[in-house]
């Protein structure tokens, strides 16, 4: 068949559409645009589609005043709604003498079965997974007779990242996760799954945020190696809220789940990947419960944060060497020195241009001496 998928989506934009009425997958009218009739052709060549003006059919494509005009010129009655007046039509379709029905795109019984297998491909119009690739992967890779099609390119797009190492839950990749979260929760109500890839989404949040405290400086430290609470805070209450807090309400408050069913929950969506230890888990846990429950209690925070500090966090050793080093500069500006009556030396090197500055002791002194009092007033 060469039927491919941009084809398909057409199929399905424009069936049961008056013939001249032909849109675009975005619902604005094609008005003859060469790609969309070509497709249209195809599906009629075939045999998937077809053109017909039968009556059962192409009548109700009638506006309720053409119905009413064809009626009145018949002499017949024209009060009722719309299937009123089109069953008037019928019951008297041998006297009616105006009726000029449009033709109409309907699929045939194998049009019907290729509508039922790809509907699918609706879901990945304006996706990050293309019409295209989705088609490819269904055709290729995903058992023909699977009910869910949708989910399972998701599952497959994602697995394929990650195996091939390019998975970051920053990244683009991260889009096959969220996706599945939202089918499962919104268009299949299929909350067991819906939890399971909020945990797994969770679980790689939650190991990119360790990376950053593990491995970077900034932004969750301060010059001297103390970790800023209220910035890890923020990271992890955004990480729990952003969007899906809805089902961990679910879970917590509708269904009432205890802390330890949220852990055991974790542990087994997240086994074929998670490498956390249990401590790190049951704290999360416990905080994403005190967060959804939004309860006053910061002794559950820092217990999270003190199981971070144990092997998840810099030395303050490494903060050592450059705490010293910017401990011997003094911020300050022209104005400041000529009110000093400061005596500024200029070296300027013959070969290049550059130019370089320095104070003399006295003045540098009192420039030490000034930058200590400010220091100390604040």
């Amino acid at each position: 068949m060469n039927i491919n998928s941009h084809d398909l989506v057409t199929l399905h934009k424009n069936v049961n559409r008056e013939v001249g009425k032909e849109i675009f997958w975005d619902g604005l009218f094609a008005n003859n645009d060469i790609e969309i009739m070509n497709s249209l052709e195809k599906l009629i060549k075939e045999n998937i589609l077809i053109k017909t003006d039968q009556f059962d059919i192409s009548i109700h494509k009638k506006k309720v005043t053409e119905l009413k005009e064809v009626l009145k010129d018949s002499n017949f009655k024209t009060t009722g709604n719309k299937q009123v007046l089109i069953n008037r039509i019928s019951e008297n379709f041998d006297s009616i003498g105006n009726l000029d029905l449009p033709y109409v795109y309907v699929t045939t019984k194998k049009g019907e079965g290729i509508l039922k297998d790809t509907k699918y491909l609706l879901s990945f119009i304006s996706n990050s997974t293309s019409v295209a690739r989705a088609y490819y992967l269904a055709e290729n890779y995903i058992d023909k007779n699977c009910e869910d099609k949708v989910a399972e390119i998701y599952k497959f797009e994602f697995q394929r990242n990650y195996e091939n190492g390019d998975f970051k839950i920053n990244s683009m990749y991260s889009y096959e996760l969220t996706s599945l979260i939202w089918h499962y929760e919104h268009e299949t109500q299929d909350y067991d799954n819906a939890r399971k890839y909020l945990n797994i989404f969770l679980y790689f949040n939650f190991k990119n945020f360790l990376d950053d405290l593990t491995n970077s400086r900034y932004p969750y430290y301060d010059d001297k190696g103390n970790l800023i609470l209220d910035k890890i805070q923020d990271k992890l209450i955004n990480m729990i809220s952003s969007h899906y807090d809805r089902i961990f309400e679910r879970l917590i408050l509708i269904e009432k789940l205890s802390n330890e069913t949220m852990f055991e929950m974790f542990k087994n969506d997240t086994q074929k990947y998670n490498d956390l230890e249990d401590e790190l888990i049951e704290n999360l846990i416990n905080y994403i419960v005190f967060v959804v429950k939004k309860e006053n209690d910061t002794n559950t925070f820092m217990k999270l944060v003190e199981t971070l500090k144990n092997g998840y966090t810099l030395n303050k050793d490494e903060f050592e060497d450059e705490y010293d080093y910017y401990s011997n500069f003094i911020t300050t500006n022209i104005s400041t020195l000529k009110d000093m009556d400061s005596q500024l030396e200029v070296e300027i090197d013959i070969r290049n241009g550059k130019i370089n500055f320095f104070l003399d002791d006295d003045s540098l002194g009192e420039l030490i001496k000034v930058s200590n009092i400010s220091t100390n007033e604040l």
